[in-house]
């Protein structure tokens, strides 16, 4: 099922809105026409009561019953109800009744029974009329007063009124719809034209940006939101882009340099069995060197998928510091390095993979050898700061310029002087220790100028507890 259009769907609420606004309106204000009416007839019935009773209190006493009638009838006292009343004593003799009461035979309560005073509508000859009736009491006596008023002009005028509302509320809430519709699809209108914008960017044009009217409300925000979106995919593809470029160079010269080799080796049959043997052992090299490209992409891909996760318990860093300290010192000697461990005896406890954090320190330990001449020097220490177990590796080697540093930790990123196939590796290492610091809840740094060697810090949280065997 096709869903409507937000434009659409905002006039129909609008339309309901309206409508139930307009039929709560229509019935209130019927209603409230319909009391106004009823009580201004009901207020004009009370005084033309308190009108015969005025006169009844001044000529009662003086008149016979028949003059009673002569005066009611000479005498205006009802005012603009006409001659609509009658009033009878306590056994039911009438003082007064009109004769278009009496015609009908209009009921009328004797005093006894009329407790208290009470409206009714009746209907007499086709005529609407309002009754009201009321006890009241002279010299002594009680008598039953009734009047009455014609309430055909008033019915008229609410039928009149019920009609008008009946017809503009509907002929209002069409105006008002179609109103409601122009102005929703008005304020849509630029989401539309932020869709189309939206749908000519794709990963060729990514730099194109959608253009962001000063308006302070949502509009703007939502753009500004896909400007700041297409910039954050405009950065990722960029990075994927030359990931792609750096991984294929890394990949490229190991597997050429093995083809060429075997090729060269199976030209030449006749060739010494040394040269055979120092071909093959080219390209175990340069297999071994690839084959550890091919598995720091692999854990670089499983990181960003978020399907690698160390296994965390509680460690000694100490521990960890002295393994990797024992191999790192092996491969400084190996180069004609001084290496020197500073790993204090108290346990430091943290939550950490012990491997993990392992590997990380043996890639800042290599990358310290790498870089440093023979006859310079590696340190490794362990210290705790601040609530972290912060291990410093430093060295006196070439150093890192200024410029390079914001990029050290950067995929396949080599600084320009240690670009050589030979010293250089793949450019992965800090990309993978940095990782495995991120993924501990830790942070990475580095100090280093050109010619004085580098000193990386890296810090990992100490465990808050501190209970637990240390493994």
């Amino acid at each position: 099922m096709k869903r409507r259009s937000i434009g659409f769907r905002l006039a129909a609420w609008y339309f309901l809105v309206v409508a139930c606004g307009l039929a709560a309106f229509s019935v209130v204000a019927w209603f409230a026409m319909r009391a106004s009416v009823y009580h201004a007839v009901d207020d004009e019935l009370r005084d033309r009561v308190r009108g015969v009773q005025s006169f009844m209190d001044r000529q009662i006493s003086s008149l016979s019953i028949p003059e009673i009638r002569d005066e009611f009838r000479e005498h205006s006292v009802l005012g603009p109800g006409g001659d609509l009343f009658q009033v009878c004593d306590e056994q039911g003799q009438f003082l007064y009744r009109s004769v278009a009461l009496e015609s009908n035979n209009v009921r009328i309560e004797l005093p006894r029974s009329l407790d208290t005073s009470r409206f009714e509508t009746r209907r007499v000859e086709r005529h609407s009329l309002r009754f009201y009736s009321q006890r009241i009491v002279v010299n002594g006596k009680p008598y039953s007063v009734q009047v009455a008023a014609l309430m055909n002009e008033a019915f008229e005028a609410l039928n009149g009124f019920r009609w008008m509302l009946l017809l503009a509320t509907p002929l209002l809430l069409i105006v008002a719809s179609a109103g409601g519709f122009w102005l929703s699809t008005r304020a849509l209108a630029p989401v539309d034209e932020i869709s189309r914008a939206a749908q000519r960017i794709s990963i060729e044009n990514l730099t194109d940006r959608l253009e962001v009217t000063e308006t302070g409300d949502q509009l703007q925000r939502l753009s500004e939101t896909l400007n700041a979106m297409l910039s954050r995919l405009e950065a990722s593809v960029r990075r994927i882009t030359q990931f792609t470029a750096d991984a294929s160079h890394e990949l490229r010269a190991p597997v050429a340099l093995i083809r060429t080799t075997a090729e060269v080796a199976v030209q030449k049959r006749d060739r010494p069995a040394g040269e055979y043997l120092e071909a093959l052992d080219e390209i175990l090299a340069e297999s071994e060197r690839t084959s550890q490209v091919v598995d720091s992409l692999m854990l670089l891909a499983r990181a960003d998928s978020e399907k690698e996760s160390p296994e965390r318990m509680l460690i000694d860093a100490g521990a960890v510091v002295r393994g990797a300290a024992e191999q790192g010192e092996k491969l400084a000697r190996t180069h004609g390095l001084k290496f020197n461990a500073s790993v204090p005896e108290v346990p430091v406890s943290i939550q950490a993979d012990a491997d993990a954090l392992r590997r990380a320190l043996l890639i800042l330990l290599e990358n310290a050898v790498k870089y440093t001449p023979q006859g310079g020097s590696v340190r490794i220490a362990l210290e705790t700061t601040d609530g972290f177990a912060v291990v410093s590796v430093s060295d006196t080697g070439i150093g890192i310029a200024g410029h390079d540093l914001v990029h050290i930790f950067d995929r396949f990123w080599r600084a320009d002087k240690a670009r050589s196939r030979e010293q250089g590796g793949a450019g992965l290492g800090l990309s993978i220790a940095k990782w495995i610091v991120d993924i501990h809840g830790g942070s990475i740094d580095v100090e280093s100028e050109p010619g004085k060697g580098s000193i990386f810090h890296l810090r990992v949280p100490l465990d808050q507890q501190r209970e637990g065997r240390i493994q």
